[in-house]
């Protein structure tokens, strides 16, 4: 598993790497055909040269962020496929025994034996091994929330590179805006040096902007995401509550 989350990651850096690459070549190209237009500042300010390496650092760690999102994103999607499975009884005013949970927890068991490894089989299985062992309805929920927020933890965990993304690429912009402004100050000392230090110092702020736009946009896919999270682990929680625990019955 590891393995193959390392190859996704190295696939993701590389379509990151050149999709940036020809957003900025294209912003740049399209900045210099259209240099006597009203659209010039725009593409000036996403393509252009100076700092235009650290813009393309920035469209690369914005790409890559967005696609782990993404790809976050869609293993929930898989992991929804676990409501799927008719593990847990659905009929109103059902009870269960200890008998009914233990044969639920075999159906769970031989689920994974087939291959299908997913959160709520699994939760199910833990969940009733815990009522086996202690026979409590309380104990049984109490390991279910731990289990919850273990597995939900996990997945938090792994959002540390998205927010270390949205934190540097401000950074980037910041360090460009600083590069374009010690630059700008050569002109001074030469012919209509003024005019040339404005000239330049007015595009010294686009390094910023473009981060601070690309901050924006990855900042709402993230939190995007992290509604979906919450929203599937609240899923999961009322259904084996509702259709498990709930229904337990011990005399």
């Amino acid at each position: 598993m590891n393995t193959i989350f390392a190859h996704q990651r190295a696939v993701n850096l590389a379509i990151s790497i050149f999709s940036a690459i020809i957003f900025w070549l294209i912003m740049s190209q399209l900045g210099q055909l259209l240099a006597q237009t009203a659209m010039y500042g725009v593409f000036r300010i996403f393509g252009g040269e100076g700092v235009g390496f650290l813009k393309v650092v920035a469209y690369t760690a914005f790409i890559f962020g967005w696609l782990e999102l993404r790809e976050k994103q869609r293993s929930i999607r898989r992991e929804e496929a676990g409501f799927s499975f008719g593990l847990l009884p659905q009929q109103e005013q059902l009870v269960l025994s200890p008998e009914d949970v233990q044969n639920i927890k075999l159906e769970a068991i031989a689920l994974e034996r087939k291959g299908f490894y997913y959160l709520i089989p699994n939760l199910i299985k833990k969940t009733a091994t815990q009522f086996r062992n202690e026979n409590d309805v309380s104990e049984t929920m109490q390991a279910l929330e731990s289990n919850l927020q273990a597995s939900k933890d996990l997945r938090e965990g792994e959002l540390e590179t998205v927010r270390y993304i949205i934190q540097s690429i401000p950074m980037l912009g910041f360090i460009g805006t600083i590069i374009e402004l010690t630059s700008s100050l050569r002109y001074i000392a030469e012919k209509d040096g003024l005019r040339l230090t404005r000239e330049a110092m007015s595009s010294a702020f686009d390094a910023t902007l473009v981060a601070l736009v690309l901050t924006i946009l990855l900042t709402y896919f993230y939190h995007q995401y992290i509604g979906y999270m919450d929203v599937f682990f609240a899923r999961v929680r009322n259904y084996l509550m509702d259709h498990l625990i709930a229904r337990i019955y011990t005399r």
